[in-house]
């Protein structure tokens, strides 16, 4: 009786003091199993009045429930079907929506053709076929899969073609990856923003338009109708990427290989090589294809672990670029990057007369946890492999210790801070956040992301801090120059902290006693003139805070926790 008096009411809510909006057919797309439905159409271009609203799509009527008369991203809302009174929660966001429809089983080889289209919150569409295959080893185990696509100009693989993404580089290869074992989903997007801030190619010069890294977009993906949650669309590293030197018939100039094991790639061991394989000892021979022969890496490997010290010491630096021995030594370190210290690093030589030099890759198990999410809490350690073990014993003025010290001064005073490395990760973060992307992945992905954002950059600041001082005791091999430790350098003198500042959307709070339970603040905010712009009580805390609707300016944020401690700070805002 309530059941039927239920839909009676809902029926009649679908008829009257309702404005109808029909939404744009490529902007959305309706997962009937998961009953969601995920829409990236413009909200400015739709017309709102102070009607509840009707959303038109795929020729059937929805009504929003719980009269709504505005619609905003990030929000979820539920919908029913008129025809049915089936309910759909409905979100609206400004990432990509990414489709891929196949009529055949994708698997991790070969490639099987799709059509992929991509749909952005600006309307342009990209649509085109394309093969379609699983990639990774490891992960392929997860219920969310990454994927390698390539596209192609028919429905078949015999011609490719270049496409640009989201106003990333023009090429046929990309990869889709899937971020299942990255709790908040931006680890590896902030690693590698870490890395192209650390890192130059020294023939960039020459080749202006060459990056050491990949450039990464998030999107959401769906699997021909299927909704399968955050995806980042990434760059490959290959020869096009890094502007190697491209070979002639009969001549090897730029050279490309990617470790993809721990064998001879952390240069401990020397096998026989074959050039009949695309492998040796840990590696896949990436570029050139067709002119494949294995001696130049053996014999820099040999060099490394056959050669006498002072033959070592005089030729290294003839042989690798030594800044980027430096400087990928420090990422390696900074970030803890425990996969990446033999296998998940290409190795590449700009032309036949020119230097070696490191690309990571795979960058999932850093900054406190490891390869399967897990957490790995520990500090005071030093990632080494054959190479680095060896340059670690170059004491000389102007040996490899030496440059290390320099390298790690220089970069203490702006890139590896605290604060600014956190402020990649609240970025990325506030971005998926403001969407609602984080709580539709959990849908489709079910303990793929944790649900305290809080718990995690509190982990990550407290391991960054500790890490970073391990760190300042250990590079500054010459003692020329103190570096105050962290807590000195942010002046986190007082009871509570809070970050990122400069902020944009949101601001986290950190309790630097034991973290009491249920520990709630009192929050004001004023303006340098002491205009009162924004008072919030028991903010738990826990909870991020909101100051996205704040203009830009300087303010004077004032705090009260609910065990009397009254702090005050000067607050940021600059989106």
């Amino acid at each position: 009786m309530y059941k039927y008096l239920s839909f009676i009411l809902i029926a009649i809510s679908t008829q009257i003091f309702a404005s109808t909006i029909e939404i744009p057919k490529e902007s959305y797309r309706i997962d009937k199993v998961k009953r969601l439905i995920v829409c990236n159409t413009n909200l400015s271009t739709l017309k709102f009045d102070t009607e509840s609203i009707k959303l038109k799509m795929e020729n059937s009527e929805y009504k929003v429930l719980d009269q709504v008369t505005i619609l905003k991203i990030g929000i979820r809302y539920t919908i029913v079907l008129n025809q049915s009174f089936e309910r759909y929660s409905i979100y609206f966001t400004e990432l990509p929506l990414l489709y891929v429809e196949s009529d055949s089983q994708i698997s991790d080889s070969p490639k099987v053709l799709s059509k992929i289209s991509l749909i952005e919150n600006n309307g342009t569409i990209t649509t085109s076929n394309a093969g379609i295959e699983y990639r990774g080893a490891t992960s392929q185990n997860y219920p969310k899969k990454s994927f390698e696509i390539e596209f192609w100009k028919d429905n078949a693989e015999s011609e490719t073609l270049d496409i640009s993404l989201l106003g990333m580089r023009e090429d046929k290869d990309w990869n889709l990856q899937a971020i299942y074992n990255e709790p908040l989903k931006i680890t590896s997007s902030t690693a590698w923003e870490v890395w192209k801030r650390i890192s130059t190619l020294y023939y960039i010069e020459q080749e202006s338009k060459a990056k050491s890294g990949v450039d990464s977009k998030f999107a959401e993906v769906f699997v021909n109708n299927s909704y399968q949650g955050i995806y980042a669309i990434a760059e490959k590293i290959d020869r096009k990427q890094l502007k190697l030197k491209k070979n002639n018939e009969t001549e090897i100039r730029g050279e490309l290989y990617k470790a993809d094991s721990w064998e001879t790639t952390a240069y401990y061991d020397l096998p026989p090589f074959d050039n009949t394989s695309e492998t040796w000892g840990g590696f896949e021979y990436k570029y050139p294809k067709d002119l494949r022969d294995w001696s130049n890496l053996y014999n820099l490997h040999s060099f490394v672990i056959n050669s006498d010290d002072e033959t070592f010491y005089s030729q290294y630096k003839e042989k690798y670029d030594n800044k980027n021995l430096v400087d990928y030594f420090i990422f390696l370190n900074l970030i803890r990057a425990t996969d990446n210290t033999g296998k998940n690093v290409y190795t590449a030589r700009y032309d036949k007369n020119g230097k070696y030099f490191f690309i990571p890759w795979d960058l999932d198990g850093v900054l406190g946890r490891v390869w399967d999410s897990s957490v790995e809490n520990v500090t005071a350690d030093i990632l080494t492999n054959g190479l680095y073990t060896r340059l670690l014993n170059d004491s000389r003025d102007d040996g490899f210790r030496s440059d290390l010290d320099k390298r790690w001064i220089e970069l203490r005073s702006n890139t590896i801070t605290v604060d600014h490395i956190m402020q990649i990760l609240i970025d990325n973060f506030d971005y998926l956040k403001s969407n609602g992307a984080l709580e539709r992945d959990q849908i489709a992905n079910s303990g793929s992301t944790i649900s305290s954002e809080y718990e995690e950059f509190l982990y990550i600041r407290t391991w960054l801090t500790e890490r970073i001082d391990y760190l300042d005791k250990t590079f500054l091999f010459e003692k020329t120059t103190v570096i105050p430790p962290t807590e000195e350098i942010n002046k986190n003198d007082s009871k509570f902290q809070f970050y990122p500042n400069p902020a944009k959307n949101y601001i986290y709070f950190i309790n630097k006693n034991v973290k009491a339970e249920n520990t709630f603040l009192d929050i004001d905010i004023y303006t340098i003139a002491g205009r009162i712009v924004r008072s919030i009580t028991q903010n738990q805390m826990d909870q991020s805070l909101y100051i996205g609707n704040i203009p830009n300016g300087n303010y004077i944020l004032n705090i009260k926790s609910d065990a009397g401690i009254k702090q005050s700070f000067k607050l940021i805002i600059d989106k």
